[in-house]
């Protein structure tokens, strides 16, 4: 390794290995499934080549460290089984004789508009990576608006993974506690670093891969659903450019005045998807989700071809696609929690579903079932923001038992519908090999990968002070219900409410997942950051957008005048992302310094000069240098972060303070804390009122560039 600067050298070597996996991924996928088509071997084969990157070399770190040696393992591993693999696994379908080439033709002829669309969409996505990592500039290493923040953990994560080589990590900003954070989505970045790789470039790979994974996957989510490409599209831009009525603020309407439109494009968070003054939360995916939070973006990659496969089985009766959305739902846990909870929910609503069905009723069919779900959701939650707001309030801890009230009851219906279907009380007989070779294998392969994420990390974390709380609305702060999600989904529900109630049987059933996974998000909040409950809410939104888009094409279609259409069509697509492209223009221009060049600096000595394990104090700045850019472990993380996580040790501030404040009486305190360096800089004097003379008396000052000084105490 050359440190967090890399060299040319090591990013070649970090790509190739990259690479290798996702070449493995789609020649393990292309082996298995040879009959299926182009789209499916090239985006299963890369998410599949991602995942097996996260996870092989993360289960030879078990036993050899997050190290070299574990990597070259891990290649080996996963080439010697795709070689035994085309050996020995001789499928029964014949792979189709079409030419490739006349397969990427029809691919790149049926799909044109999306590709157009999407490639803009993915170099705008470059451009905003490129200059919201760590990018170099005379006065130090610069981000944007959006990665000001989450940015630093996970450089972080990275670095110390990589530097320290521990496994099962520990948090390099909380090192007594143990990682349960889902760091897969930084490790992919830590086998690139390892290789000797830049930080920065190991960052920003392996997100253009999956990046494509999230815009492809959704556009096929939509494609199964509808086999419409107008449809497909609308739907495609309805999410990635989702956005509300934020943009009204931004409009002067009155003599004094409110927001000024240039304010977007200078201020810090005052977008028309993000003016929490105005209770506008509603935030822009690619803005605020996909590109600073690397769970997300890698979570959604897998989530979304996970969903996709398993309304191929719905939709198409593809059965042989339960076991790769099984093992892909399976690895989530620790690559994105709140992605897992959402394909657990869904799968477990439309399993329900499709057993319901297996079994006569004599109940006659309703004839607006879209209708009466959204009519008893709305009226569910309207009553629960009636009671919340009267005298007699609803304790979370009701709601988080109505929550699992509701849970134990679906699942005890399941299983009166297993019954019936076991019992020979279905239309046929072989209900119960039809569900064993189908949902059964899914469900079974996904507890069998993720029941030991849960026990080894999961489980543990949430016990924590904050995790999985009741909390109703837990996004609106002041707003009637109603008039919260008009405001900040905008003109979309004129298109959900009336394509809700005329909506089709199959369409129902896939709703129905998504409104359970809407109704559980609503009453419990799953973190202590209750903002993090969007991650959840925006796969509900997936097919809000898709029955919206299907609802509103066929709505266009219907018009007989051309001029109608065109500007029914333009007026929807500026009403619903009008907020989404101001966002993202104040995202292109947004630049901020993280850290300056005497922090800069400052890391790359400590990189070069001190012991990975060491353990350094400083104050609890979240642009810590020497946390995200050297990968050492502080003591005084980040309350930002770790508040977050429901590990923030307040009880620990005031030795803190001690040592700095007066460390002539400290001692007791640097062996208890184990402290080998302090760092003193312009932070830190802001912080504490520091006794630098002693400082200098007592220890050796082993750097000092004028701004920040490091003394060792443990030599």
């Amino acid at each position: 390794m050359n440190g967090f600067y890399g060299s040319a050298f090591g990013n070649i070597l970090g790509t190739l290995y990259f690479l290798l996996f996702q070449c493995v991924g789609v020649l393990y996928i292309k082996r298995i499934f040879p009959e299926k088509g182009l789209l499916f071997h090239l985006l299963t084969g890369s998410v599949s080549g991602s995942v097996l990157l996260q996870w092989i070399p993360a289960l030879f770190a078990f036993f050899f460290g997050f190290s070299m040696t574990a990597h070259i393992m891990a290649l080996l591993f996963v080439v010697i089984c795709l070689v035994l693999l085309y050996v020995f696994c001789h499928p029964a379908a014949a792979v189709s004789s079409t030419a490739p080439t006349k397969d990427y033709r029809q691919l790149l002829r049926r799909n044109y508009a999306f590709l157009l669309l999407a490639g803009g969409t993915f170099v705008l996505f470059c451009i905003l990576l490129s200059t919201h990592t760590i990018l170099p500039k005379d006065d130090g290493l610069h981000v944007g608006q959006c990665t000001y923040g989450d940015l630093q953990m996970h450089l972080g994560i990275i670095t110390s993974i990589a530097n320290q080589q521990t496994f099962p990590p520990y948090y390099s900003i909380s090192p007594w506690d143990k990682l349960c954070y889902p760091f897969l989505c930084d490790s992919i970045s830590s086998s690139i670093y390892l290789f000797g790789a830049s930080l920065r470039y190991a960052y920003m790979l392996p997100m253009y891969f999956a990046f494509f994974q999230v815009i492809t996957g959704f556009y096929a989510i939509a494609d199964v659903l509808f086999h419409d490409r107008a449809k497909s599209l609308a739907a495609w831009v309805l999410f990635f450019y989702n956005g509300g009525l934020g943009f009204v603020y931004f409009i002067d309407w009155s003599r004094e005045g409110g927001y000024k439109f240039s304010d977007i494009f200078t201020g810090y968070y005052t977008t028309p998807t993000n003016l929490v003054d105005r209770n506008i939360r509603w935030v822009n995916i690619i803005a605020d989700m996909l590109l600073p939070q690397r769970a997300t973006l890698f979570g959604y990659a897998i989530l979304f071809c996970a969903i996709w496969l398993l309304l191929r089985t719905i939709r198409n009766g593809e059965k042989e696609c339960f076991l790769p959305a099984g093992i892909l739902a399976g690895t989530l846990p620790m690559i994105h929690t709140h992605s897992f909870v959402a394909i657990l929910i869904l799968s477990a609503c439309w399993m329900l579903l499709c057993l319901y069905r297996s079994v006569p009723h004599n109940t006659s069919p309703v004839e607006h079932p879209g209708a009466v779900l959204l009519g008893c959701f709305v009226t569910c939650m309207i009553l629960l923001e009636i009671l919340n707001e009267s005298s007699a309030a609803v304790a979370p801890v009701l709601l988080f038992r109505f929550g699992i009230l509701v849970a134990a009851s679906l699942v005890l219906y399941g299983l009166s519908l297993l019954y019936r279907c076991f019992s020979g009380k279905s239309t046929n007989n072989d209900t119960l090999q039809k569900f064993l070779t189908t949902w059964g294998v899914f469900f079974g392969v996904l507890l069998l990968l993720a029941l030991p994420q849960l026990l080894e990390w999961t489980f543990g974390q949430t016990t924590q002070s904050g995790f999985l709380l009741g909390h109703f609305n837990w996004g609106n702060q002041g707003d009637t219900y109603l008039w919260f999600y008009l405001k900040n989904w905008g003109a979309i529900l004129l298109l959900f409410v009336p394509a809700m109630i005329h909506c089709k049987k199959e369409d129902f059933d896939v709703m129905s997942g998504a409104f359970l996974l809407w109704f559980v998000v609503e009453i419990i909040s799953f973190t202590p950051n209750t903002y993090d409950n969007n991650k959840l809410l925006y796969i509900t939104y997936i097919f809000v957008c898709c029955l919206s888009a299907d609802y509103g094409i066929d709505f266009l279609r219907s018009l007989k005048k051309a001029s109608s259409r065109y500007l029914c069509m333009i007026g929807m697509v500026f009403l619903c992302t009008f907020s989404a492209v101001l966002t993202l223009c104040r995202e292109v221009i947004s630049d901020y310094t993280a850290y300056s060049s005497a922090q800069v600096e400052a890391a790359a000595f400590v990189e070069q000069n001190t012991s990975p394990t060491s353990r350094f104090l400083t104050n609890n700045r979240h642009v810590n240098e020497i946390a995200a850019l050297a990968g050492r472990n502080v003591l005084n993380g980040a309350g930002t972060f770790l508040a977050m996580h429901g590990l923030y040790h307040t009880e620990y501030h005031e030795d803190f303070r001690t040592i700095y404040e007066t460390p002539a009486v400290s001692a007791d305190l640097i062996r208890t804390y184990d402290i080998d360096y302090i760092e003193v800089s312009s932070w830190e004097r802001a912080s504490y009122a520091v006794d630098e003379n002693y400082f200098r008396s007592a220890w050796p000052c082993i750097f000092d560039n004028g701004e920040i000084q490091i003394y060792q105490i443990n030599p």
